[in-house]
């Protein structure tokens, strides 16, 4: 919301604003109001939204409000995908930093939710989270892959596989990962591909993994362009640049830009940032809720060659731990030791009998040690216990888990 908040000043409107964490909600806030945006943290009774439909206040959802802004611009890439979108559209920002663009991210890069820049080229993740993406109409459309996620809003994997099509379909031009098997749906008619197999238009050739970052030749349907070394590690990374640079390439810039901003690239907050080294021991924080997310995150890991790895994770929402619990517990399973912190609600009220100890339970039963917190302070104390030369130890989830892993390092 604080980008567009921004955005919406740039053009000339006054905003007020108001969140739970700060100075709370009150229906002053609407007071001379001509709309009022609410994002989907929002309930229905929330007085400023009361207010509004009392009073005959023009109300906007987020998603519908960034449709609209984005009608602004000449040129528009929308970014999707169950993970990775909010690295990808950091990536593209930094590619396009020499023309001005205006980028709307999810998370941080550089401290910022993006930049307010020119009316030309608008660069923005594209939210599935209840059909969200649907309401933008972008020039360039990027779909990452797609998962089954949002499981107290989608049915199953053919629900939200048909959003996924219709938003990439929304796109004159289409970018799409040939190498994501779920993704085959949008893998018809005129699109363009990425990936690492050899029928992917713009592939990644020759990687060398290493700790701090990936190193790979760019090609474009088989003929190298240039080697490109970026500054994050992981697979799930590589295919993040290529999506960047395949819509980069789309939207008309040179291979040149395309490699400087990817080289220029240094992480966004919360995915596998680095925050310390305690005793020798690495220690990540990262946004990972998924668990193909926390698959990737451990498997990045490991390609970078830690001889050991602890993994702290604050499960995200009642309904996706159930939903998933299986998954989770296999994904959780490839780190070297599993500590649970509670569940965090987020928008949702709590479901009887759902709770981390499920998620232990289930690991236990594969006959895995897990343990469960029900306090940050608890939880460090036994994360202090698995700090070991060359390992790496990673605080995961979407919630506030992040408070807890710079504590560990403030310690």
């Amino acid at each position: 919301m604080k980008v567009l908040r921004r955005i919406a000043e740039a053009d000339g409107a006054q905003t007020t604003g108001s969140d739970a964490a700060l100075g709370g909600h009150d229906e002053k806030f609407a007071h001379g109001a001509d709309l009022v945006v609410y994002s989907s943290a929002i309930a229905p009774d929330n007085p400023e939204l009361t207010y509004a439909h009392e009073n005959g206040i023009k109300v906007l959802s987020r998603a519908e409000y960034l449709g609209q802004l984005a009608l602004g611009y000449s040129s528009v890439i929308a970014v999707a995908g169950s993970h990775g979108k909010t690295t990808t559209t950091a990536m593209l920002g930094s590619i396009f930093a020499p023309y001005n663009a205006t980028v709307h991210l999810g998370g941080t890069y550089g401290g910022e939710c993006g930049h307010v820049g020119g009316k030309k080229y608008f660069i923005t993740e594209a939210c599935e989270y209840r059909r969200n993406f649907l309401h933008l109409l972008p020039r360039v459309s990027v779909v990452l892959n797609v998962e089954l996620d949002h499981t107290d809003y989608y049915r199953d994997e053919e629900d939200i596989t048909q959003a996924f099509n219709v938003f990439s379909r929304s796109a004159p031009v289409r970018i799409v990962c040939d190498d994501d098997p779920k993704s085959a749906p949008l893998q018809t008619g005129n699109y363009i591909s990425f990936g690492m197999g050899e029928h992917c238009r713009y592939r990644a050739e020759r990687l060398v993994w290493q700790k701090g970052g990936t190193r790979f030749t760019f090609t474009d349907s088989g003929r190298p362009l240039g080697e490109i070394s970026l500054k994050v590690m992981g697979r799930h990374n590589v295919y993040n640049a290529l999506a960047a640079a395949a819509a980069a390439i789309a939207a008309g810039i040179p291979f040149a830009d395309v490699k400087r901003g990817l080289e220029s690239f240094a992480g966004v907050g919360r995915r596998l940032e680095y925050l310390a080294s305690p005793c020798g021991c690495d220690v990540y924080t990262d946004y990972a809720h998924h668990p193909r997310e926390i698959e990737s995150t451990v498997g990045c890991l490991r390609e970078a060659g830690y001889t050991r790895i602890g993994i702290v994770f604050e499960p995200h929402t009642y309904s996706r731990t159930l939903s998933l619990l299986d998954s989770f517990a296999s994904a959780l399973m490839l780190a070297d030791d599993i500590l649970l912190a509670d569940i965090y609600a987020a928008r949702e009220d709590p479901y009887p009998g759902v709770s981390s100890q499920l998620l232990c339970r289930r690991i236990l039963c594969e006959g895995r040690c897990a343990r469960c917190y029900s306090t940050f302070f608890e939880l460090n104390e036994a994360a202090a216990q698995l700090v070991q030369k060359d390992a790496a130890l990673v605080y995961c989830g979407a919630g506030t888990i992040d408070v807890a892993a710079r504590a560990f390092v403030h310690k």
